[in-house]
């Protein structure tokens, strides 16, 4: 593991217990600790955080993916070449519903848009 990896592996490592903190005080509001509780709901409530940071990395793993897409790309049915512009739009994750980023592509001959994939 080269250095810039552990860095930043040291560096998410910190962020979890940073965030199991809040998470823990979010779901015991002062002076409510130590009260009755099933592990149901300590269970729930922790699947509930990482399944908003499972569609907050998709989402950004999409938009890197998007900037990354050239600024044009051959239409699937003619292989014209056509413009490309990046879009967003709204698909159901295994973890919920996520907003992506992706490159569009509109061709003009074949009267037809497109996704290119990579």
């Amino acid at each position: 593991m080269d250095d810039k990896t552990q860095i930043l592996n040291e560096k998410l490592e910190r962020l979890f217990r940073e965030a199991a903190d809040i998470a823990v005080e979010l779901q015991w509001p002062e002076g409510q600790l130590g009260k009755p509780i099933h592990f149901s709901q300590i269970e729930a409530a922790a699947h509930h955080i990482g399944t908003q940071l499972s569609r907050r990395i998709q989402e950004r793993s999409a938009r890197e993916l998007a900037a990354t897409s050239p600024a044009a790309a051959p239409c699937p049915k003619c292989g014209t070449s056509c413009g490309l512009k990046v879009v967003s739009r709204t698909i159901n994750s295994t973890d919920g519903p996520i907003e992506i980023s992706e490159p569009k592509g509109y061709c003009t001959r074949c009267r037809r848009t497109f996704f290119p994939s990579a």
